[in-house]
């Protein structure tokens, strides 16, 4: 972005480009399992399964009743266009 200022008004040139998010192949989604309770968390893995386990196994060690389970997985953003030159002023 160039920046310039003229009699006290600031302009500005913003390059639009669009991005695209690609998961990255390398990298399997990931599980984790969170007490509600008392906050201790489950190891984090490719396997939901595990995390089941671990919920289970903590339930049955401390009573408590309530969990949160995440999956999540890893993006490259990459700019689908880069040879798109459109301004607006």
């Amino acid at each position: 972005m160039r920046m310039s200022a003229c009699n006290g008004i600031t302009r500005g040139r913003y390059r639009f480009a669009e991005w695209t998010l690609t998961a990255v192949p390398t990298m399997a989604v990931r599980h984790c399992g969170r007490c509600l309770t008392c906050g201790e968390r489950s190891a984090d893995t490719a396997d939901a399964d595990d995390v089941h386990v671990w919920c289970l196994k903590h339930a049955g060690l401390t009573h408590h009743s309530g969990y949160e389970f995440s999956a999540f997985q890893y993006f490259n953003a990459t700019m689908s266009d880069p040879g798109n030159e459109s301004h607006a002023t």
